[in-house]
C-alpha cells in the first residue's frame, strides 16, 4: 500500500537551524517519506547548507525561488508532493523521532483524515517548554475556534487526497496567521485523530514571527485569515456541524480576535489608527459580535477600555 509521505519544507535565511531540521527528517523512524525543500531566495548560506546535506539522499528535492513568502513556499511545495500523506516542517523546526510513525499509526487505526501532536518550543538558549491543551478527536471544529484545542501547521498529518479535493493552498500575501486559516479550511472536513505527544519542537529565534517587534499593519492579516476562512467554512457547511450555532462561534472568535488586536495597537501606541479602526461601520459590526460577558475578567475590562475611546483609559493601557 502507498504510504508515501511529503513533507513540505519551506527555508528562507535559516542557515543555522536547518541542518537540524533535516537531520530530525533523516532521523524518523517511519522511512518512507519525501522532502521538499523549498528555498525562498534566502540571501544566506541556507542554501549551500542544504546541498550538502541532501547530496547523498535522493529522499530530498530542493527547489529554488525568488523570495515570495512563506505561504508561496508552501504552495510550491504542495505543488510539488506527490505522496498519499501531507506534512509541514519549517526551516528552522524539528521532529522527535518518532513524528510520522505515530501519527501515521494513530491515522491508519481510527481510520482518519489527519493526525495531530502537541508541540514543544525551544527559546534560545535551550530552554523547552511544553504547550498542554486538550487533545479532541473526531469532529474537532468547534475546539479549534473556540481556541481549546491547539493545533500546528509543523504537528499534522493529513491526506494529500483531501487537500487536493479542497483545493487548499496557503493565502499568499498574508503576513500572519497563513498556517491558522489554512487549518480552520482543513478541520471541519477530516476526521481527525489527536496523538497526545509533543512530537514537534518549534524554535523560539531572534527574528521569528513570536519574537519580532509587533506592528498592527502586519498583524492585522490574522484577523484578515480567519474571515477568510469563516466565509469559505459558511459557503458549504460540512453535515456534522449545526449551520446557526457554527456561525455563530466564528462570528465570537473574529471578534475575538479583532478586539485582541485593537487591544495591541492601543497598548504599543497606535491609538489614532486604532481609533480609526473602531469608528469604521465594518469594524464596529465585527467588533459588536463579542459577548463581553463570556469573556474573562480581565479580557472584560480591556473590552470595555477598547469601546470606550478614552484618551486616559487608553494612555493607562501600556501598563496592563
Amino acid at each position: 500500500m502507498n504510504n508515501l509521505v511529503s513533507i513540505v519544507v519551506p527555508a528562507y535565511n535559516v542557515e543555522k537551524y536547518i541542518g537540524e531540521g533535516l537531520a530530525s527528517v533523516q532521523q524518523q523512524t517511519f522511512a518512507n517519506w519525501q522532502a521538499i525543500i523549498v528555498d525562498d531566495g534566502s540571501t544566506d548560506e541556507t542554501a549551500a547548507v542544504i546541498q550538502t546535506i541532501i547530496q547523498h539522499d535522493n529522499r530530498f528535492r530542493l527547489i529554488r525561488q525568488p523570495n515570495g513568502g512563506v505561504s508561496k513556499a508552501r504552495n510550491t511545495g504542495l505543488l510539488a508532493a506527490t505522496g498519499k500523506y501531507l506534512a509541514f516542517l519549517d526551516g528552522d523546526d524539528m521532529w522527535a523521532p518518532t513524528f510520522l510513525a505515530e501519527l501515521l499509526a494513530a491515522v491508519e487505526a481510527a481510520n482518519a483524515d489527519m493526525a495531530y501532536s502537541g508541540y514543544t518550543h525551544l527559546y534560545t538558549g535551550g530552554l523547552r517548554r511544553k504547550f498542554s491543551y486538550p487533545y479532541a478527536s473526531g469532529a474537532i471544529l468547534f475546539d479549534v475556534i473556540q481556541g481549546k484545542t491547539q493545533i500546528h501547521i509543523g504537528s499534522i498529518l493529513v491526506k494529500k487526497e483531501l487537500v487536493d479535493k479542497l483545493g487548499l493552498q496557503f493565502t499568499e500575501g498574508c503576513l500572519v496567521g497563513q498556517d491558522q486559516e489554512f487549518l480552520w479550511k482543513l478541520v471541519p472536513y477530516a476526521k481527525v485523530q489527536a496523538v497526545p505527544q509533543e512530537l514537534l519542537i518549534y524554535r523560539i529565534r531572534s527574528g521569528s514571527v513570536l519574537n519580532e517587534k509587533w506592528t498592527w499593519q502586519k498583524h492585522i492579516h490574522a484577523f484578515y485569515g480567519f474571515n477568510r476562512a469563516a466565509e469559505y467554512i459558511l459557503r458549504d457547511t460540512p453535515r456534522d456541524y449545526d449551520r446557526q450555532r457554527l456561525n455563530q462561534a466564528l462570528s465570537e472568535r473574529i471578534a475575538y480576535k479583532l478586539y485582541k488586536i485593537i487591544w495591541r495597537m492601543i497598548k504599543y501606541g497606535y491609538r489614532e489608527e486604532a481609533r480609526q479602526l473602531l469608528d469604521n461601520a465594518t469594524y464596529h459590526v465585527y467588533l459588536s459580535r463579542l459577548e463581553p460577558s463570556q469573556l474573562k475578567v480581565v479580557d472584560r475590562l480591556k473590552y470595555k477600555i477598547v469601546c470606550s475611546k478614552d484618551g486616559v483609559w487608553w494612555k493607562m493601557a501600556s501598563f496592563l
